[in-house]
């Protein structure tokens, strides 16, 4: 098949995002980034400009109050200085490469108060290899975030310390969903490597347990049905009179599915993220196809903190299942496993292992079981008073893969320590491959 749906659309952009190069649909954004920014400075030539948010206003609760005079100069720098507050933990150089590469695909998106001329030095910067923004890993409740984002502005300027930053762009820059987006991206970066372990780990299971024909229940989709058929080739037919395994085995092909829709899901609203614009204030058109300058809430984007939540919620029925069925391979039930993976000059044998996994699927449910949206809170005197987590729930998601990995490890070591070596069925020929990302039938 062809890569049209959103896990390969997007596996191509985080593809062509890490080669370096300037997206095409970036480039072919600047002229109507020159067209809007320059319907902007119409709108404030006039003799009487309206009061817009974060150019002839003060920030946050604050609004309302006139800016005074001998400030409006500087005001789009100490903007984003202001909110530099201290923090010393910080994300690393790819997230923040995602991160920058999210903010240039919101601005092109509209709606932005970014000069041409500016817009040109963040896609400069993307070329750079020498630019690594600073952004802090935390200090985030995603009703915009600022100060993470001002990190990020104030090395956009280091790096160009001779740009004179124009009206409304230092709003601007710390404005949007971008550090939210670049977070979520990054996470989604390494999901592929889980997806295909996860296949591989129950492969080298079910070339133990004995497979049926239901796993083959046709699927929707074509990744879906090309994993089950990789993991089930080696597989034999149960014997008449066998007893089924647990349900968490006879189940695979139900998880496996349900952590491929998540993916699928989260995939599509990142997608629709990096497409739309994200600003506050926002440049707009009235019904009469007339420029305004707007007040705007894209700048949260809950619906991907919901995908990512659900990302989240099937590594931990995933983290479950593996916990359960390494607990079966080593139960005794197995034919050819020993109990507890003993040997003759090795009573005890694997005994520990499933309940480091137990262990470690319990540390990530106490850390991830709290959803998105069971509280709230507010800010600015209850001005920002709808928060999306969002950075914090894509970097719950990212621990959460760790931890899923650090277990798939464990269940791949079960399986060296007890596999028969010399069995042909282990081979794996280039037409046996875990259906990966990119997968194209």
């Amino acid at each position: 098949m062809p890569h049209s749906d959103e896990i390969s659309l997007l596996a191509e952009l985080i593809s062509d995002i890490r080669s370096g190069r300037v997206l095409a649909e970036l480039s072919e954004a600047r002229s109507h980034i020159a067209e809007q920014y320059q319907a902007f400075e119409d709108i404030m030539a006039a003799d009487a400009p309206p009061h817009i948010y974060g150019v002839n206003t003060l920030p946050g609760h604050r609004e309302g109050e006139p800016m005074p005079a001998d400030f409006a100069s500087s005001y789009q720098r100490n903007l984003i200085h202001n909110h530099c507050l201290p923090q010393t933990e910080f994300v690393d150089r790819e997230t923040a490469y995602f991160i920058h590469l999210a903010k240039c695909l919101t601005i092109s998106a509209g709606g932005a108060l970014i000069s041409p001329d500016l817009y040109q030095i963040l896609l400069d910067l993307s070329e750079d290899p020498e630019f690594a923004p600073q952004i802090p890993a935390g200090a985030s409740y995603s009703s915009g975030d600022v100060i993470p984002a001002a990190y990020w502005a104030r090395s956009v300027l280091a790096a160009r310390p001779d740009y004179d930053l124009k009206p409304g762009e230092g709003m601007a820059l710390i404005n949007g969903a971008f550090v939210h987006i670049g977070t979520a991206l990054a996470g989604f970066s390494r999901l592929e490597k889980v997806w295909t372990t996860y296949q591989e780990t129950t492969r080298q299971f079910l070339m133990r347990v004995p497979a049926n024909d239901a796993f083959m229940t046709p699927a929707a989709q074509p990744r879906v049905e090309a994993a089950l058929r990789f993991v089930t080739e080696t597989s034999r037919y149960p014997a008449p009179g066998d007893l089924q395994p647990p349900v968490s085995v006879r189940a695979i092909p139900q998880t496996l599915s349900a952590f491929h829709t998540s993916i699928a899901g989260f995939a599509r609203e990142l997608l629709a993220s990096l497409s739309q614009p994200s600003s506050n204030p926002r440049i707009g058109k009235t019904v009469q196809v007339e420029t305004r300058i707007l007040p705007s809430g894209s700048f949260v984007a809950p619906s991907l903190s919901l995908a990512t939540g659900q990302v989240i919620d099937s590594i931990l029925m995933l983290g479950w299942t593996l916990v359960r069925r390494m607990e079966y391979f080593l139960s005794g039930q197995v034919e050819g496993v020993p109990r507890d993976g003993t040997g003759p000059n090795d009573p005890i044998g694997l005994i520990q292992w499933p309940k480091l996994a137990a262990a470690n699927l319990e540390h990530m449910r106490m850390l991830n079981s709290r959803r998105v949206f069971a509280s709230g809170g507010a800010t600015s005197y209850g001005v920002e008073d709808f928060w999306t987590h969002g950075m914090i729930v894509a970097q719950q998601l990212s621990g959460c893969l760790d931890t899923l990995m650090d277990i798939l490890e464990l269940e791949q070591t079960i399986q060296r320590q007890v596999r028969d070596e010399t069995s042909s069925r282990t081979d794996t020929t280039p037409e046996s491959r875990a259906a990966g990302f990119l997968y194209s039938g």
